[in-house]
């Protein structure tokens, strides 16, 4: 086994707990309306529940009887699985089961309006939680400069977490019988977090102990408004509509940071002790305009085809936060703590298709793009020398798909469905944790890779109740 010093060890391990990704880099993760989840966000031109106050406030005009809806269970299965992540033949593996985010929003008029559609809505914009860990022990000849063999253990955890949320009111207005405009504005609110910590311990067999410890993380919250214009026209068989939608628009953020590393320090006679911890940094959140555009028709004799595309522009380099320059207590090293963000300019599309089996019998099919717009610039390694954080890693396109069907009762419309979202990656791989054997692999394996499979299942039961005078329709009263 080739021996490598345990500062080359550090970088290293840092190196693969940064590239652990999670899902903070995409616009069509959610989708909203128990119909239009369905439907895997083609609906742009055609949407028909109150998925409209997100993807088409202008087609609210348009809708005759939009239900309150009242509930939207969505249940989520997702898994993570890292192949043979630390080049010991150990799969890291997280799976994870609960509620997912989901729409609920209603109608409501004003009196001295008429003619004029309103809704308010609460939605969840995006949200990740990930949250991974290892260790491993051994006993063999390890660290270069300890004479002999080592017991030698390590484990790393990294934790990364966002949610941004939308509360907002909307606007539309029917223009003669066929056209609509609309607005909706939502205030946002957005909390990020990052956590990454590190712990390497070795035993010598003159009984000298070497312990690192390392930890370093970031948290954010910012409030800002986004607006949302759209106009939607139809004919009798055919529906258009487009939409625009502003960058946020910042209205108040902060953050802090925290920084810990201690290290014995036997081998070079240095001992590390550095420790900072900063609050109330300034922190805002940057993200693109859009424009998006879609289509519905009605083909054969009970079914819709639904086709939308959606434009975001990309974002230049800037600092989310940008902490106070500190220096360590027993390096003298100066550290410029910050979080950056830069994003790229992406396009995503969505095909649906709606059918009708019978007179109380719906069924739904969709496939739509979900391209990531990270862009990294640092590599894990400056990072690690300069603590620049990144506010969006992950890399990878995402393909989601749907399917389900919807019962027309008396007395409510339910839908029963799910949707399959997936991405496969691949980071690198430049630890091989050592297992103590003859002729065990090298610790520093710059060369290989881990292979990353994502995937998360959401199923849905969304009930959508007319108000008592559309139920009194229904039930020919």
């Amino acid at each position: 086994m080739r021996k490598s010093s345990l500062h080359i060890f550090l970088l290293i391990l840092f190196s693969f707990v940064f590239e652990t990704k999670a899902q903070d880099a995409h616009y069509w993760t959610e989708q909203y309306g128990t119909k239009s989840m369905l439907l895997s966000n083609s609906v742009v031109g055609s949407v028909s529940d109150l998925g409209a106050v997100f993807y088409n406030p202008g087609r609210l005009g348009l809708i005759e009887n939009p239900a309150f809806v009242i509930s939207a269970k969505v249940h989520q299965l997702s898994n993570t699985k890292f192949e043979n992540a630390t080049g010991d033949n150990k799969d890291l593996k997280k799976s994870k089961f609960g509620s997912a985010p989901s729409l609920v929003a209603g109608t409501f008029k004003v009196k001295w309006l008429p003619g004029h559609k309103f809704a308010y809505s609460f939605l969840t914009r995006n949200s990740s939680d990930t949250d991974f860990a290892t260790r491993n022990q051994v006993h063999g000849d390890v660290i270069e400069g300890f004479v002999g063999e080592e017991y030698f253990s390590g484990s790393m955890r990294i934790g990364k977490k966002f949610k941004e949320e939308w509360m907002g009111v909307t606007w539309s207005k029917v223009l003669g019988e066929k056209a609509s405009v609309g607005i909706s504005g939502f205030f946002s609110t957005r909390n990020q977090s990052s956590n990454l910590e590190t712990r390497l311990q070795a035993f010598t067999q003159d009984e000298i102990l070497e312990m690192y410890h390392a930890k370093n993380s970031y948290s954010f919250k910012q409030y800002g408004l986004v607006f949302k214009a759209g106009f939607a026209y139809e004919w009798e068989k055919v529906r258009i509509g487009t939409t625009m939608t502003s960058p946020t628009i910042p209205i108040a953020g902060d953050g802090d940071f925290y920084y810990e590393q201690f290290n014995t320090g036997y081998l070079s006679n240095n001992a590390i002790y550095e420790l900072d911890s900063q609050g109330g940094i300034d922190a805002i959140y940057k993200t693109p305009w859009a424009v998006a555009l879609g289509l519905g028709v009605d083909v054969f004799t009970a079914g819709t085809l639904h086709f939308s595309s959606e434009y975001y522009g990309n974002v230049d380099p800037y600092a989310i936060m940008q902490a106070e320059p500190f220096v360590g207590q027993s390096t003298g090293k100066e550290w410029d703590a910050r979080v950056v963000n830069q994003l790229n300019s992406v396009i995503n599309f969505g095909v649906g298709y709606n059918f009708r089996i019978n007179d109380k019998i719906g069924g739904y099919l969709s496939y739509s793009t979900d391209f990531s717009a990270a862009q990294t610039k640092y590599s894990a390694a400056e990072a690690r020398e300069s603590l620049a954080y990144i506010g969006s890693t992950f890399k990878s396109d995402v393909q989601h798909f749907a399917f389900g069907v919807l019962m027309d009762l008396s007395w409510a419309d339910i839908t029963l469905g799910a949707t399959n979202a997936s991405a496969n990656y691949e980071v690198p791989r430049p630890i091989d944790f050592p297992d103590g054997e003859v002729d065990a692999v090298d610790i520093l394996s710059s060369d290989e890779m881990a292979e990353i499979d994502w995937s998360r299942w959401r199923f849905i039961v969304g009930i959508s109740i007319p108000f008592i005078s559309q139920i009194a329709d229904k039930l020919n009263l």
